[in-house]
């Protein structure tokens, strides 16, 4: 399959900032103007940008971060979908991270919820809860992992790739727009190979791993 440097979902802004950025140009607009539309350009370049990510760790029992970002909790809650007892991994992406998520684990993309909700700022302590998410539950024979991809203020848009089914490890599956948050849901037997404050890479960093005793 043929890999995206650019994915294709930031063409439309690519597209429109290049060309105001031309007519600055031609139309002789302050030079402050022009330097802000080519910054505008090279932003929506470099944030659509598509690295590829080979995980740290493969193997039936590994979980994989499904998003690039920070950890700023780990904590235990009832996971979305299932209704279990389960770890909860926060991972905040600021602007300047990758927006891809990618499947935690080999399995099956099986479920998913779609919440129309608000367009809270995610320091708010209800955002989790209240804003529009997109909620997928991944599982094999071993373990059930929910990703659960949060709107956040300046974000109005949660984008999936693909449709449930087979899913390989690391495989890219949606993405959220400009600044937002992801929450896995881990098995509550699971063994957590992140702390808090810990930078992860989605498809690459390992988090933990999946433990059946």
């Amino acid at each position: 399959m043929k890999t995206e440097i650019i994915l294709k979902e930031g063409y439309p802004y690519i597209i429109v900032s290049f060309a105001a950025f031309l007519i600055a140009l031609l139309f002789s607009f302050p030079f402050i103007v022009q330097i802000g539309l080519l910054g505008l350009f090279m932003f929506f370049v470099y944030f659509f940008r598509n690295p590829a990510r080979i995980p740290e760790e493969s193997g039936e029992d590994v979980i994989i971060s499904p998003s690039d970002g920070t950890v700023i909790s780990i904590t235990d809650a009832i996971s979305p979908i299932t209704k279990k007892e389960s770890i909860k991994i926060s991972i905040r992406l600021s602007l300047l991270d990758v927006h891809i998520q990618r499947s935690p684990i080999e399995g099956e993309m099986s479920a998913r919820e779609y919440i129309h909700g608000e367009f809270l700022y995610l320091s708010d302590e209800k955002a989790s809860e209240l804003n529009e998410q997109n909620r997928v539950l991944f599982e094999n024979e071993k373990s059930q992992i929910i990703v659960n991809q949060i709107a956040g203020f300046i974000t109005r848009r949660i984008v999936m790739f693909r449709d449930l089914g087979p899913v390989k490890l690391g495989e890219r599956y949606g993405m959220i727009m400009f600044g937002s948050q992801v929450d896995v849901y881990l098995p509550k037997q699971s063994i957590v190979k992140v702390t808090e404050f810990q930078k992860v890479k989605a498809g690459e960093s390992l988090i933990g791993y999946i433990n059946e005793d």
